[in-house]
């Protein structure tokens, strides 16, 4: 009889999953907007939970504990508007170039909230708020164009092929726009998460986006580390 392995495959799975940075902040990213729900969910039914204010504690620390994890990732997608340069796309590209370079602007000033939140620097902390959500609003915009841009041009790739009829190209296609598919919701629905910061949605309305888009992208992230059986 073959010895049973000590530990199940789904646990193997979860800590591989974990073992990644990327990993582990999809699901401090849930957490985060699950108790920016809960908080905006009994601001507006005027509960006294007890439980309450640590569930603000709770979003209060794990909100400024990504800003450190996201140290100088800015320049990371500094280095992505950068290589999307070289795409023979002019449309996508500008698109991409556009979204990179305002996202990579509004990592940058949200790097000095985080350094304002720790008593490092003495800053108008609410008017640089405003200016990153701006930035980043202005990016998920045009990355959420590129992801509708993106779709169309591999559903008429699609259709040619199914025309010449060639199966394998097709499957593999057929994966590309789901994935794309999955990419634009999940650009759609963080666009609700700098809205609600500036006032245009309600903090519901944020959270709610920011609970989808988490949990899709923890779901890409996991196809992404963890091996199909």
């Amino acid at each position: 009889m073959a010895k049973q392995p000590p530990f199940p495959d789904a646990a193997r799975d979860i800590v591989k999953y974990l073992s990644y940075t990327e990993g582990r902040d999809k699901v401090y990213r849930i957490t985060q907007y699950t108790t920016r729900l809960l908080i905006w969910y009994y601001g507006e039914k005027g509960s006294d939970v007890l439980s309450l204010e640590k569930i603000k504690n709770l979003e209060s620390t794990i909100t400024t504990s990504r800003k450190l994890f996201r140290m100088f990732r800015s320049a990371e997608f500094l280095q992505k508007a950068l290589d999307s340069l070289a795409s023979a796309d002019m449309t996508e590209a500008s698109l991409q170039l556009v979204g990179y370079l305002c996202k990579a602007v509004w990592l940058f000033l949200d790097h000095f909230i985080w350094l304002n939140k720790v008593k490092l620097l003495d800053m108008d902390s609410k008017l640089v708020a405003q200016r990153s959500a701006w930035f980043w609003l202005v990016g998920l915009s045009a990355l959420t164009l590129r992801d509708l841009y993106k779709l169309q041009k591999l559903s008429l790739s699609l259709k040619e092929l199914k025309r010449a009829g060639e199966p394998v190209p097709r499957q593999r296609l057929e994966s590309d726009i789901f994935k794309a598919r999955l990419q634009f919701v999940l650009d759609f629905c963080d666009v609700f998460i700098p809205l609600a910061a500036l006032g245009y949605v309600s903090k519901g309305v944020g959270a709610s986006g920011g609970v989808i888009a988490s949990l899709i992208g923890l779901y890409l992230t996991w196809q992404k580390y963890v091996p199909k059986k």
